[in-house]
C-alpha cells in the first residue's frame, strides 16, 4: 500500500479591489514602500493596507506602535486599546487620511502579521481614493472600532493576559460607550 500524504491546504481569501492605508498625511499621490515594519525584520520595505477601513483608520492614531497600542478582534468587533489619558490623546489627535489604493500588487501571509487582514506590497502605488478625518478618535469610532483608553497597569495586564485581556477590556467602558452616555 502506498503512504498518502496529508497537505494542510490553506483557504485564500479572494483579493479585493480595493484596499485601505490609514496614515496621518494628507494629500499623498504615491506610496512608496518603506523599511522599519514591525513583523519581520528580514521582510524588506512594504507597503502595508487592509481590506477593512475600520482597522486602517487605527493606523491614523498619532505614533501608534505596538509598546501602547494593543489592536484585536474580541467577539469578531474590531478593538483598539489605547495607553494613554483621553484627553492627552485628544490633545495630540491631528486627524489623517484612510486611502483606497488598488489590490493588483498586494498580498498577505496568512502565517505573519494578521494574515489575510494585513496585505503588503513591495511596489510603489498610486491612490484611487482617499478620505480626510479631522479626529482619528471620531473616524475609528464612525468605522466601527471600539477604543479603549487605559493606564499603563491596566495595559500591562490585558497585553500579558492569558486571553489576550478579553476578561479585562470587558469589564471596560469604551469610549463608544461613554460617549453614547453623554448623548443621552
Amino acid at each position: 500500500m502506498e503512504g498518502t500524504k496529508q497537505e494542510n491546504i490553506v483557504e485564500r481569501k479572494e483579493k479585493p479591489k480595493i484596499l485601505y492605508i490609514g496614515t496621518q498625511t494628507k494629500g499623498i499621490k504615491e506610496i512608496t514602500p518603506r523599511k522599519g515594519n514591525y513583523r519581520d525584520e528580514n521582510e524588506g520595505a512594504v507597503i502595508f493596507s487592509t481590506p477593512e477601513k475600520a482597522l486602517a483608520s487605527i493606523f491614523m492614531i498619532p505614533g501608534h506602535n505596538d509598546s501602547w497600542t494593543k489592536i484585536g478582534y474580541y467577539e469578531n468587533v474590531l478593538t483598539v486599546v489605547i495607553c494613554m489619558d483621553r484627553d492627552e490623546y485628544v490633545k495630540k489627535d491631528k486627524g489623517g487620511t484612510v486611502y483606497e489604493v488598488p489590490s493588483n500588487s498586494f498580498d498577505y501571509n496568512a502565517d505573519i502579521g494578521m494574515g489575510d487582514k494585513e496585505w503588503t506590497s513591495r511596489e510603489p502605488v498610486k491612490p484611487v481614493g482617499e478620505t480626510y478625518y479631522p479626529s482619528s478618535l471620531d473616524a475609528m469610532i464612525d468605522n466601527g472600532v471600539s477604543v479603549y483608553f487605559v493606564d499603563k497597569k491596566t495595559f500591562d495586564a490585558i497585553r500579558y493576559a492569558d486571553d489576550h485581556g478579553r476578561e479585562i477590556i470587558y469589564s471596560l467602558t469604551s469610549e463608544n460607550n461613554r460617549r453614547e452616555k453623554q448623548m443621552n
